[in-house]
């Protein structure tokens, strides 16, 4: 994190001596530029250290102006120079550790990670001061190469309405339809420039905007204009602010400010609205002139301010802390650092605890993509969970900062200097897309892995009682949305094969649209080969036998379980007849086996019958064949049981998918007159033909 933030409020607080400037100093020299270095005007030093680089034949005076001006680039943020400083600072100063790193970190903050990488490992080779650091730099950049094709909800569009080509940063919401943000843009209240930046002092802002009912992502935004110029904004740097729920008092972040308005710390404030006016700022007690506090955020019920501090008991250089409100509610405590694993021994700052207790915070110390990125956590006080990186695209190479919710955190705002930008810090907005999760999958034949059409997928969720239940097209597959935060259970079945396991899916946790698949293999019930034993006859007969009656029972309830079965009846005779007579007798039994199943309320469509004598080809005593010349003979040689045996019914599977065909309906033409007389009318009964019989024969 550079300094140029942290000077300005962009990512940080006045640290040091912060001097008004003369802009008058005699440039190109080397006197000069160590002049502004030690006021920390970065701006005008750099400059400076550039034309002596140019210049000089010294050695000693080449190596120092090379190194302090890729020095105050970084400190200026300006992070393309920094590079080619940095670069030009190894070139004259090959051995110094420091350059190096400071290279691979510009690398990193202008997107350049394979590069950046390659240098930090050329700098662990020189020296081994800051292997933990250096080594999270390169998870860094590692993490960014992979996270570079990740799937995202966010969108984000840099709101060119409220951005300049200076620095706009750290929107708050104020009211239904209003934004604070500070800016340093031209000709703010103190009209004049800040030798760190070479930009203005920093000023508070507001604008007006108005959504399109229609479109909410489409807002329009008024002309920003200062908030005052007498109670927030002064002379020096201001802005950073948060409200509390009624919008009634302000939290400000106010630097180089005491009595006399010299001195060198940023301190947090607050001012109360009456009307239209806002009051005095009052500095609060637990901040103080030798130290740093700013970036205000206020939980919910408002009794819990948390903030950015180097005050002492920090982790690193600027820590979050929190305060809370004692005696009532109408003084503050003491504060309390967030603990190490929010903080680390870089900065931590820019808090925004949400509603919900969730707080977002930009770091430079925890494992990033760029700059500072930022990160989330869940806890209270001191116990946090491990702060999780927002990723891209609200994460870049860049400084991602200061980031505020709508009321259903599906959009919101934050600040960033990423490349594309209006100007050197601008404000962006982000919306989410709205989550999508949906359920597919294609069920087979386990057997054949032949796709399987009409198959019935039934699905039921915790949310609810009732049961989903999809069929498959033609070809086999199934989709369906689903619900967030949804457990669900679902099964495969279809006529003719066993159920498929139940399986379970969830979209709890799922942070991003998924589409879930979940395929099924059915296995056959082994219906198409079944066969039916026990339907067998009395010699010459075709009447159903009570204990053919029963296995004709059995098949009716499969008949009944499976209304896609189609069968055929096929029947025998054993070979103590003639061979012609035999025929007739098979088709009389299998169409009284027909008889029983449709008296029993199978639909005859359903049925075929077929008598096959006493071919003995699927006989169940095959070795009792009568034909030929020694018929009787070879018939006498089986036993009663063998011949009863072929005087049976057997069952076979025509079709398991079979369905029944709709009635035609035929219209007739519109022209054609109805035939005979008009309904409602009997017509005359026929006269009988002279000399012919109506009455049926006997």
């Amino acid at each position: 994190m550079n300094k140029r933030h942290l000077l300005v409020l962009s990512l940080g607080f006045l640290f040091g001596s912060l001097l008004l400037l003369s802009a008058c100093s005699k440039k190109g020299s080397i006197t000069a530029a160590r002049e502004h270095m030690l006021k920390k005007e970065y701006g005008f030093a750099g400059e400076n250290y550039r034309k002596v680089y140019s210049s000089t034949k010294k050695k000693d005076e080449k190596i120092e102006s090379a190194n302090t001006a890729a020095f105050c680039y970084w400190k200026m943020n300006d992070m393309k120079n920094a590079e080619s400083w940095y670069r030009k600072a190894i070139k004259v100063d090959p051995k110094n550790e420091e350059n190096q790193y400071m290279l691979a970190k510009t690398l990193k903050n202008n997107g350049k990670y394979e590069d950046a990488i390659l240098e930090l490992k050329n700098y662990l080779k020189m020296s081994s001061e800051k292997t933990m650091e250096t080594q999270r730099l390169i998870d860094g950049c590692q993490n960014a190469l992979k996270w570079k094709n990740d799937k995202t909800r966010y969108f984000v569009d840099n709101v060119k309405g409220l951005n300049t080509r200076w620095q706009d940063f750290a929107p708050q919401f104020f009211k239904k339809d209003q934004l604070y943000f500070t800016s340093d843009r031209e000709k703010g209240v103190s009209g004049t420039t800040w030798g760190w930046t070479t930009n203005w002092y920093t000023d508070l802002y507001t604008t007006t905007y108005k959504v399109d009912k229609k479109n909410p992502n489409n807002i329009t935004y008024q002309l920003p204009v200062l908030v005052d110029k007498d109670k927030l904004n002064g002379k020096l740097n201001d802005g950073v602010v948060c409200f509390d729920n009624r919008f009634t008092t302000i939290y400000i972040t106010k630097c180089n400010y005491d009595n006399k308005m010299t001195g060198n710390h940023c301190r947090l404030y607050t001012s109360q609205l009456t009307g239209s006016e806002w009051s005095d700022p009052e500095a609060l007690p637990f901040s103080s002139d030798s130290f740093n506090c700013g970036q205000p955020s206020l939980s919910k019920d408002g009794s819990t301010l948390y903030f950015s501090s180097d005050m002492p008991g920090s982790v690193g250089g600027k820590d979050i802390w929190m305060v809370t409100k004692s005696g009532r509610g109408k003084t503050w405590g003491d504060p309390i650092n967030l603990g190490p694993v929010i903080n680390t021994e870089d900065d931590e700052m820019y808090p925004t605890i949400t509603d919900d207790g969730t707080l977002y915070f930009a770091s430079n110390g925890h494992v990033g993509l760029g700059g500072t990125d930022i990160f989330m956590a869940k806890g209270s006080a001191t116990d946090w969970s491990d702060p999780i990186n927002m990723k891209s695209p609200i994460n870049s190479h860049g400084d991602d900062f200061g980031i505020i919710f709508g009321k259903d955190k599906e959009n919101g705002y934050f600040s960033s200097n990423r490349e594309g930008g209006k100007g050197q810090d601008d404000i962006y907005r982000f919306y989410m897309t709205p989550l999508v999760f949906t359920l597919s999958g294609v069920v087979r034949n386990a057997i054949t892995k032949e796709t399987m059409p009409n198959a019935v997928v039934s699905i039921t969720s915790s949310s609810d009682t009732g049961k989903i239940v999809l069929k498959t097209d033609g070809a086999g597959s199934y989709k369906i949305v689903l619900k967030q935060k949804t457990d669900y259970e679902l099964f495969a079945s279809r006529a003719m094969f066993y159920d498929s396991k139940m399986e379970e899916k969830t979209t709890r946790g799922l942070e991003q649209s998924t589409d879930l698949v979940q395929d099924f293999e059915l296995n056959s019930l082994g219906l198409e080969t079944f066969t039916l034993r026990g339907i067998l006859y009395d010699l010459d007969k075709a009447d159903i036998r009570p204990d053919a009656a029963k296995v004709l029972d059995s098949l009716i309830i499969v008949l009944n379980k499976y209304p896609t079965l189609k069968i055929e009846l096929g029947s025998h005779t054993d070979c103590r007849a003639d061979s012609l007579y035999n025929i007739g007798l098979s088709q009389r039994r299998a169409d009284s086996a027909v008889a029983y199943l449709v008296k029993n309320g199978i639909d005859t469509m359903r049925l075929v019958s077929r008598g096959y004598g006493e071919n003995t080809k699927d006989s169940a005593a095959m070795h009792c064949n009568c034909e030929g010349p020694n018929e009787r003979e070879e018939g006498l040689k089986c036993t009663e049981a063998e011949h009863q045996l072929n005087r049976r019914t057997t069952v076979k599977v025509l079709d398991i998918y079979w369905e029944k065909p709709r009635p035609v309906q035929i219209t007739p033409p519109a022209n054609q007159k109805p035939q005979g007389r008009p309904t409602g009318r009997p017509a005359p009964a026929p006269r009988p033909t002279p000399g012919v019989r109506t009455q049926p024969r006997g």
